[in-house]
């Protein structure tokens, strides 16, 4: 029988050196990883862009059992229905802009809240984004596991462990996680894809049959477009790719089109079943910067592209080229071992499945580039929906730290702790912005204003009925934290007064919301010769109500001023009534 110093002997080894020891250090690592999860949620400030309201609207309509319906209306689309002969009352609230998948999976996080949608004046951040933000993170977290066995199959495990802890400690990627954008689920999708891929090349290589795994890349990028269209980019870029690379070329291409087709023609086909159009009105976002910004060609009904040539979109996709290339580092969440990934394609890996990846990599991110060059990036609150540079900074992370180790390797140091204190130099350089954000986070305000202010937004809903539209400025706010119908500021006033005295959208515009986003973001000259022009007087306070549509203002729906609210009578006194 053991003594009672043989078995502490024991103890105190398997808590050095054996299997406890392991399962203790991933227990502490997790712990961190929560930790900093809780940090963020703890100092969340609700969601940040339009596209992630207006999902998420979509999203409790699909918890509620209403499908793809939405409630924020574009006038272009009422432009697009009148086009293709299309009932404009019954079609207008079937969604053609967004992907599927991201309000499908927004409405799997707010399923638990269904029938409690409503938001009080005590609320600042909205249960649903809370739940929203949960979820994407919990995708990361898993977007991360994905990353582990593929960086374990390029290079081996202790590599793929520290590749996935730079990745968390990517401020960037965190930011994208509260946004309610679907990046996260994008990352997910784009990591299990390029598993897949990695697996084929495999094959290949072994001289084995790819067949199956180019059916699941496929697949995958499918889903990535049922995600956001703009990843089909990415999927003409890995096409082209997998033509050179994997034999025989018919087969390939008869493979990997048709998965790809099964999974994302029926929703093209359910678009132009809706509005006559495969690409829904999602597809005048191509018009942005070509003269008005995206939201001025959806204000307007009809649409007219003289002037619109092939020089400007030449124009439009170099400026937004250069673009990109000054604010890459920034793209790349300010991660320099990402970036080394560059650096890395002159190096060759004695694995040839790491080198094939690699370059097919590359293309993928040439791709992407150019989609990107060709729609443009617009940063709301730090983030934007077409930024898919963040999709490449994992697996590039894992490149970009091999080769800086095979670098350090050639430096030939000798002293084992130097290798070490140059990770952590690493890790430091890359956990910088997260450092700085956490040490600003206490001077934050507690919502994203100007201009949102949710609980302000909500009042909306107990003075507005519910089958009553409202006119603004910020549609997508409306529809999300006041849940009522809302239709984007018309081009003109006169759009909105036909648009409500013949019921086109199959009842009355009631309610006019003008916010920071039309006034106090704007300069004198952006608010009477901008977008806006013809709502100047409203948006400045000086319009004479005997002349105007809605002829009762209720000022100060916000703060400071700044939000104004038109009507048909007092509804801050008169509710329902």
């Amino acid at each position: 029988m053991a003594s009672s110093e043989e078995l502490v002997q024991r103890a105190v080894h398997q808590l050095e050196m054996g299997k406890f020891a392991v399962w203790l250090k991933r227990s502490l690592l997790g712990l961190i990883v929560v930790a900093i999860g809780l940090l963020y949620m703890y100092h969340f400030r609700g969601l940040a862009t339009s596209q992630a309201m207006d999902q998420a609207q979509i999203g409790r309509a699909i918890a509620s059992g209403h499908g793809w319906r939405t409630d924020f209306i574009r006038p272009r689309a009422i432009g697009q229905l009148q086009a293709h002969g299309k009932s404009v009352p019954q079609k207008i609230w079937s969604d053609t802009y967004n992907a599927p998948l991201p309000p499908l999976v927004d409405a799997i996080a707010l399923f638990p809240l269904r029938g409690h949608w409503k938001m009080t004046l005590s609320t600042f951040v909205y249960s649903g984004d809370k739940a929203i933000a949960i979820l994407s993170i919990s995708i990361f977290f898993a977007s991360v596991g994905v990353l582990f066995f593929i960086a374990r199959r390029l290079f081996d495990q202790r590599l793929a462990l520290m590749t996935c802890g730079f990745v968390l400690l990517c401020d960037m990627i965190w930011q994208y996680s509260l946004s309610g954008l679907p990046q996260m689920l994008l990352l997910l999708l784009f990591n299990l894809t390029i598993y897949a891929l990695l697996r084929a090349v495999e094959e290949k290589h072994r001289g084995g049959a790819s067949g199956l795994w180019l059916i699941a890349v496929g697949i995958g990028f499918g889903f990535l477009a049922l995600s956001h269209a703009l990843t089909v980019w990415i999927f003409v870029a890995a096409f082209a790719c997998s033509l050179v690379f994997f034999r025989p070329r018919g087969r390939v291409a008869i493979v990997m089109l048709s998965a790809f087709a099964v999974i994302y023609l029926p929703w093209l086909l359910r678009n132009f079943m809706v509005c006559g159009n495969p690409g829904g009105v999602a597809i005048y976002s191509i018009l942005d910067g070509l003269g008005p910004s995206e939201a001025g060609w959806m204000r307007r009904i009809p649409v007219g592209l003289q002037g619109i040539s092939t020089g400007a979109l030449r124009d439009k996709f170099l400026t937004n080229l250069m673009s990109q290339s000054g604010h890459l580092v920034a793209y790349f969440g300010f991660n320099v071992v990402a970036l080394m990934f560059f650096p890395a394609l002159l190096h060759r890996f004695k694995r040839p499945e790491t080198d094939t990846v690699r370059w097919m990599l590359f293309f993928m991110w040439i791709g992407t580039v150019a989609g990107m060059a060709t729609y443009g990036i617009h940063e709301e609150q730090g983030v934007a929906a077409n930024q898919l540079h963040l999709l490449f900074i994992p697996i590039m992370t894992g490149y970009g730290l091999a080769y800086l180790l095979v670098q350090w390797r050639r430096l030939g140091i000798g002293f084992p702790i130097a290798r070490t204190v140059f990770v952590t130099l690493l890790y430091l350089i890359c956990a910088g912005p997260m450092i700085f954000d956490f040490l600003f986070l206490q001077s934050r305000s507690a919502v994203r204003w100007p201009p949102y202010m949710p609980p302000y937004i909500s009042i909306l809903n107990n003075w507005m009925k519910p089958q009553e539209i409202v006119a603004s400025d910020m549609p997508w706010a409306v529809a999300w934290y006041a849940d009522r119908a809302s239709i984007w500021l018309p081009e003109t006033i006169k759009t909105m007064t036909d648009l409500s005295d013949y019921n086109i959208l199959g009842g009355p515009i009631n309610g006019l919301y003008l916010t920071p986003i039309s006034g106090a973001e704007n300069t004198y000259r952006d608010i009477t010769k901008g977008e806006y022009r013809d709502w100047a007087p409203a948006i400045q306070h000086t319009v004479v109500l005997e002349n105007f549509p809605l002829k009762w203002a209720t000022v100060d729906v916000g703060l400071d001023g700044e939000c104004t609210f038109f009507s048909d009578h007092d509804r801050e006194h008169a509710g329902f009534q």
